[in-house]
This record gives C-alpha cells, sequence and structure tokens, in this order.
C-alpha cells in the first residue's frame, strides 16, 4: 500500500515506460503560428530549451487534450495520452492544410518514459550522455535521439521522448500517474474528452493558458470564464478509501443523511487495499471538509488533499 507522497518522501530512482503516451509532430515554416491558433499557451514563449503546457480546445473551449510542447530538431513535438492525442490531432489535420505544417503522429516511432526521484538527474544525464539544461523551472534537454522535460522537483521529475525503445525501468507506469496527480496536472481520457473548459482543469494554475496572446480556437469562451466570473467548477486531488474508478465516473457529496452528486474522476490510480488517489472535477466552493465518495460503491470514502498551486486566480 501505498501510504507516503512522493512529494513528501522523494524516492531515489524510478523509471517507468509509458505506451498509454502518443507524440504528434509539427514541421514546417508556419508551425509556429499555426499553434499559436489552436493552443492555449504562448508560442512565443517557446524555446529551444524549454517547454510549456497546454490546452487544445474545440471551438466551443471544451479541452481535447492537455500537452506538454517542445521543440526538438526542426519540430514541435505535442505529448499527451494516446486517446487525447488522437482527438487533437483530428482537429490539427483538419486546420493544417491551410497552413505550411506538416503534421505527423510520432507515436509508433517515438517512445516515452517516465523518470523522477533523487537520483534521477544524474542517471538521466547518463544515460542520454549529455548535460541537462537548467536554465528554467521548465528546462528541456534535447538530444540527438532524445529530449528529456523536467516537470517538476521535489522529486525531480522528467518525461522522456526517445527513438529507443529500450531504455531501462523498474517499476510500473502507476507511480508515474500517482505523482502526476499529487502536482494536479491533469490529463484526459475517453470519457473527459471535451467535457470541459481548461480553467476547471486547473490549466491556468499551471501557466498554460496565455490571456494577452490573442485569438485562438476557444479562446472567447476562457476569457470569458476568467474575465465574467463565470467558472463554477475546478479540480480537485483526492485520497482514500475506493475501488478503482474510470475516468467519467460519478463522484458523490454528502448532504446530511443523503448522497448528492458532485462531480467527476478525470484520473485515477488504485494501490493495495483500495487506496485511490484521485483527480476530480468539483464544485469550485465546495468546502475541504467535505465528505466524499464513488458513486456505486457505499463503502469508498475520499477526502479532498492540497494541491502543490494556488486556485485563487481564475
Amino acid at each position: 500500500m501505498l501510504t507516503t507522497e512522493f512529494t513528501k518522501a522523494p524516492p531515489e530512482y524510478v523509471t517507468v515506460s509509458l505506451p498509454e503516451y502518443g507524440v504528434v509532430s509539427l514541421t514546417g515554416p508556419q508551425t509556429d503560428t499555426f499553434l499559436q491558433g489552436q493552443l492555449t499557451c504562448d508560442m512565443n514563449q517557446l524555446g529551444d530549451s524549454n517547454w510549456l503546457y497546454a490546452a487544445h480546445c474545440d471551438n466551443k473551449g471544451k479541452a481535447l487534450s492537455t500537452l506538454f510542447v517542445t521543440r526538438w530538431h526542426e519540430s514541435v513535438l505535442l505529448i499527451t495520452t494516446l486517446p487525447a492525442l488522437q482527438a487533437s490531432l483530428a482537429q490539427l489535420q483538419k486546420f493544417g492544410v491551410f497552413s505550411q505544417t506538416t503534421i505527423v503522429d510520432e507515436s509508433t516511432n517515438l517512445s516515452v518514459y517516465g523518470l523522477f526521484g533523487t537520483a534521477a538527474p544524474a542517471r538521466l544525464a547518463e544515460q542520454l550522455q549529455h548535460p541537462l539544461c537548467s536554465n528554467s523551472l521548465q528546462a528541456a534537454t534535447p538530444t540527438e535521439t532524445a529530449v528529456a522535460l523536467q516537470l517538476g522537483s521535489q522529486p525531480d521529475q522528467f518525461l522522456i521522448v526517445s527513438k529507443q525503445d529500450d531504455l531501462p525501468t523498474n517499476s510500473e507506469s502507476k507511480l508515474w500517474h500517482t505523482l502526476e496527480i499529487e502536482r494536479g496536472r491533469a490529463t484526459l481520457l475517453s470519457g473527459t474528452i471535451q467535457e470541459y473548459v481548461p480553467q476547471m482543469l486547473n490549466v491556468q494554475a499551471l501557466n498554460g493558458i496565455s490571456f494577452t496572446k490573442g485569438c485562438y480556437i476557444g479562446q472567447e469562451t476562457i476569457a470569458r470564464m476568467k474575465y465574467l466570473g463565470k467558472q463554477k467548477r475546478a479540480l480537485f486531488r483526492l485520497r482514500g478509501q475506493a475501488e478503482m474508478a474510470a475516468p467519467g465516473a460519478t463522484i458523490e457529496q454528502q448532504l446530511g443523511d443523503n448522497w448528492r452528486r458532485a462531480g467527476t474522476v478525470i484520473n485515477a490510480v488504485s494501490h493495495a487495499k483500495h487506496q485511490l488517489d484521485v483527480l476530480a472535477v468539483l464544485p469550485n466552493d465546495i468546502e475541504a471538509s467535505t465528505r466524499l465518495r464513488l458513486k456505486d460503491d457505499d463503502a469508498s470514502l475520499l477526502e479532498i488533499y492540497p494541491l502543490p498551486y494556488n486556485l485563487d486566480e481564475s
């Protein structure tokens, strides 16, 4: 049973394969301009040795995906879970025909890995045979065969996209997803795609939305939510005793002697003895002491845990 949080007691070294992630590459002289009109981040802030977090939305402002965005060689890479990647790819291809950019699904050509722990920086630099970039909090280290994104500290955490498919691993991918839940960083899967405006997934709290860069698909809805105070829901981190929950499962809250629908599971990881770590969209004014459970799992009990960032700004 996982009882200690990674962010409070960092392990020495965890490395996992992430076949559930995919990669799309965009190459061509108008790639940045095209993505500036597609993603919530400001592409002008993307250099050769950093990465950006972003959402990709439909024209109603609902998120198709949350993405890591980085440069590698002459291309821009978009990295996220495979179901969300396919949703984004369809829209990218639809609009990409009007720009000088070549869009390729590289998911079968590139492998994705996750590393974290106190020994991760040294071990990763040794594997890459290249010193790690440390010029920003969102540093990216490109090499000829891979690019490594530093996603966090305490513990140091890296996402690697590699041409190699045989990097050594020592753990199951659910440990990576548990850390991502602790970070409060949602990934969309079937059942949650095109359901939420990015602020409901806390993308703005992770510096994934530019409110000053100008127009992009879904921008009107996103701006209205910020400036007109329309946001009623946000992403919360939960932990407790429950059976495994699929993305899209219903969370209920206790109101007196009754239970009523409160929100929806976005990501969940199950550990031994029915311990569950969850990211869920709930009313943004919900009390931290509220008793929560999974619908149809009467024995479950989930509690709200702190996030590592501030949600005061919408």
